[in-house]
């Protein structure tokens, strides 16, 4: 049983650290002059898998810290809210 303690503290350390990188990512993006970016260049951007990402939004989403648009194009756009700038702008301390 420890060992899948050990398992279940990595893997929320490790959730909150892509959380964290894709927070910073919007935010950086913002200070480019980007509102929004686009979910595949968001994506690379902060290395993480779609799947990963998708799954990672519902939850920023739920949060209030993001919000989700169309795009031109049909593209699906993630951008910060006022919220999500203010937790980013607390990580970064």
């Amino acid at each position: 049983m420890p060992d899948e303690a050990a398992g279940d503290d990595t893997s929320l350390a490790q959730a909150e650290q892509d959380l964290a990188r894709l927070l910073a990512t919007l935010a950086e993006g913002h200070r480019e002059g980007r509102e929004s970016l686009s979910l595949a260049r968001l994506a690379k951007r902060s290395a993480l898998p779609m799947s990963a990402l998708l799954r990672y939004l519902s939850v920023l989403t739920q949060a209030g810290w993001i919000s989700l648009e169309e795009g031109e194009r049909g593209l699906r756009l993630a951008r910060l809210t006022d919220a999500g700038m203010a937790q980013c702008d607390s990580l970064r301390g």
